[in-house]
């Protein structure tokens, strides 16, 4: 799903002072120092990755892990099988992405109130007749996978919390849907202090792709010596509902009063297919390449038809200066209804 990069050159003297402010709350958390993994090498610099600026102000971020080699396919999804809702899901939608019916996923995960479910919930889905409980309390194990974790940010907040800002590239050959990142933190004695996951704010990366990640930390540590990036889990996607025809144009970048960047444009359909479910993420990257703000939006109307378009616009409150930013649409066709005999 193609996204556009844009380049906004020097950065705001505001911006700036907003980094040095930040920098010194950073120092709190002492020298971070990242843990190595196994079979490291080095991470793989994408053409899009904004250009370097040596007169950048350093922070207390450090460079990112590099993850083990890849392998030449994801894991296999275990048996029995889960997903986890996501915003615009409903049980048809769920139900044609792993080919079963929206009775089966009704009685397998003894549903009453369709209505009743929440984003972030997961479902169990009946292929080959499995069954088990609807809300299991599910597990990882962190294995080699195609997938590289790069241009990480730490961004400490003055009410005492902490984000981890960064990227998941996806280095395999095919489509990959729900990539989890978890970022732990480590003492000096190597161990865990604390740790978060999050989901890439794109559900599906193509090959090469890269989606941008949040892990935060409402309550972390005073002080970390060292931290960990890998990747949990990453699928073979299914792409066959996926509108991948739209595309930014006339896309603008301004400060706002309020201290904010506003990133606006409008989303062509130059597609077959009407668009729906659209959403637009937006990330923006400091002169150095990392991942200084990201935010997904919805636009006012999440339904583009066939050669028409929509207006987007994001407020973003970058953790550090903007060099450059990417705006990535994401979108589904519209399901073909299904004619019962």
């Amino acid at each position: 799903m193609g996204g556009v990069w844009y380049n906004r050159g020097m950065a705001r003297q505001a911006l700036l002072i907003l980094l040095g402010v930040l920098t010194a709350i950073a120092a709190g958390c002492g020298q971070v120092i990242t843990r190595p993994t196994a079979t490291p090498e080095p991470s793989a610099t994408a053409t899009s990755t904004p250009t370097q600026r040596p007169q950048a102000r350093p922070t207390a971020t450090p460079e990112p892990t590099p993850l083990p080699s890849p392998t030449a396919t994801p894991s296999p999804t275990p048996t029995p099988v889960y997903y986890r809702i996501q915003a615009g899901d409903n049980l048809y939608i769920i139900a044609r992405k792993f080919g079963v019916t929206r009775e089966a996923l009704l009685a397998v995960n003894e549903i009453e109130n369709e209505r009743a479910l929440q984003v972030g919930q997961l479902l169990l889905i009946p292929l080959a007749g499995e069954t088990g409980p609807p809300e299991p309390t599910p597990t990882y194990t962190p294995t080699p996978l195609p997938v590289q974790v790069v241009n990480v940010y730490f961004h400490p907040s003055p009410l005492g919390e902490l984000t981890v800002l960064g990227e998941a590239r996806n280095a395999s050959g095919m489509d990959l849907e729900r990539v989890l990142v978890r970022i732990t933190l480590f003492d000096g004695a190597d161990r865990p202090l604390a740790s978060g996951q999050a989901y890439t704010e794109l559900e599906v990366l193509a090959p090469g792709e890269r989606g941008p990640f949040a892990v935060r930390f409402a309550e972390p540590p005073a002080q970390f010596a060292s931290y960990q990036a890998e990747v949990l889990s990453a699928a073979p996607a299914y792409t066959g509902s996926l509108h991948r025809d739209l595309r930014p144009v006339d896309v603008t970048s301004e400060e706002t009063p309020g201290g904010a960047l506003r990133i606006a444009g409008r989303l062509l359909n130059v597609g077959a297919e009407e668009a729906i479910q659209t959403t637009v993420v937006v990330t923006a990257y400091d002169p150095l390449g990392r991942v200084v703000a990201v935010r997904r939006v919805a636009p006012e109307h999440p339904t583009v038809a066939r050669g028409g378009e929509v207006a987007f616009a994001v407020d973003l409150i970058p953790a550090g200066p903007v060099d450059s930013f990417a705006v990535q649409p994401q979108a589904r066709l519209r399901p073909t209804p299904t004619l019962r005999r």
